[in-house]
């Protein structure tokens, strides 16, 4: 989608007419702001940074959009900016499941949006600031508490954003223990070298490794790991401290079972996202001209948030998401209907063999 330049009074609407709100705000201020979103959330973001960028731009309006961890501290945060800066804040209540999932709607309301939790995808939008969310812990202590795990002395590191910044620390401790740690390269979707996203795991495939460890919290990134490498994964929690071999088999035999399940399915529903980072509507289209080659009934379905009750009402046996790899592996569960992803649906085709299976990631 084009967009206006990073100038004042941009959006559709321009507002009341009143001089460019460019005061100056004390670095003092902007830290104490942080300090006060970082004992509510437990993260730190770089608010001096988002107040320059509004004074210069001199923006009148600005959007606030941030995951649902980080919502309670909006309206702190949009009171502040408001003082500060004068310029008016709306803050985006719908839920936000990432970079992938801006708020296109409010972005044309505003001259300025700033994305709170998450790193930039790719070559962004000039008018959208991210504010990556950082969590202060320490990576080191936890790496170290892996290394009996570890099977290799040369190993793939990966991370999320909240914990990129201290990946260097976790590398040195790492190597005082006799381990070679290194982390994959940056480019595409991913900014940092070492990170993952749910749905890119381009910096882990581009090394030659043996076995990697994944310093975060939560499993769905380690499997998704696992997952695109076919490579041991060992996990190291840094707010718990627990340290895991992570087993994909049980995955594994949940999603043959889906494909199983789709395989007397006549009607199928192609289900293609209207989030900008997740929309994969050429993908959708080829998908669809492959099942119908193939006597199924295939129809496309263009939605924002993907929900049970939705696919059920349009009549679909069967489902395959082009949106967010989650959908089908994290939220199964949720539907009556199986839901395959564009490689499963190519197992179920016939086109690859299920032990050809890949992750299915989104590639721009």
């Amino acid at each position: 989608m084009a967009r206006a330049p990073l100038t004042a009074g941009s959006s559709s609407d321009p507002g009341p007419d009143r001089s460019c709100p460019c005061q100056s705000t004390p670095s003092s201020t902007s830290a104490s702001i942080s300090d006060a979103l970082r004992k509510s959330s437990g993260y730190d973001l770089d608010l001096e940074k988002a107040m320059h960028l509004i004074q210069r731009s001199c923006a009148r309006r600005v959007g606030l959009q941030a995951p649902e961890g980080l919502k309670r501290s909006l309206p702190a945060l949009a009171r502040q900016i408001e003082e500060l800066t004068g310029a008016e804040v709306i803050i985006s209540g719908d839920p936000c499941f990432g970079a992938c999932d801006l708020d296109l709607r409010l972005a044309e309301q505003v001259d300025l949006m700033l994305h709170l939790g998450h790193a930039e995808l790719g070559d962004g939008d000039p008018k959208t600031i991210f504010l990556e969310a950082r969590m202060d812990c320490d990576l080191s202590s936890v790496a170290r508490k892996a290394v009996p795990a570890l099977r290799e002395k040369r190993v793939g590191l990966a991370t999320t954003i909240q914990h990129v910044h201290k990946l260097e620390e976790a590398l040195e401790a790492l190597r005082e223990e006799g381990i070679e740690g290194v982390a994959g390269p940056a480019g595409g979707r991913i900014k940092h070298p070492g990170q993952v996203l749910g749905c890119s795991y381009s910096s882990v495939r581009a090394l030659d490794v043996r076995e990697f460890l994944f310093l975060g919290t939560g499993r769905f990134h380690p499997l998704g790991i696992a997952l695109a490498t076919g490579k041991r994964v060992v996990t190291a929690d840094p707010l718990t401290g627990e340290v895991s071999e992570i087993d994909i088999d049980p995955m594994l035999r949940k999603r043959y079972a889906a494909i199983c399940r789709a395989e007397g399915a006549k009607r199928f529903a192609i289900l293609v996202s209207k989030k900008p980072g997740q929309s994969r509507m050429a993908l959708a289209r080829n998908l669809k001209a492959r099942g119908e080659a193939r006597g199924l009934e295939m129809f496309l379905v263009y939605l924002d948030n993907i929900e049970p009750d939705r696919l059920l009402n349009l009549g679909a046996q069967a489902a395959v998401s082009t949106a967010c790899p989650r959908v089908a592996l994290d939220d199964a569960a949720k539907y009556r209907i199986p839901i395959l992803t564009p490689p499963e649906f190519e197992v179920l085709l016939g086109e690859r063999g299920w032990e050809d299976c890949r992750f299915d990631e989104i590639e721009d």
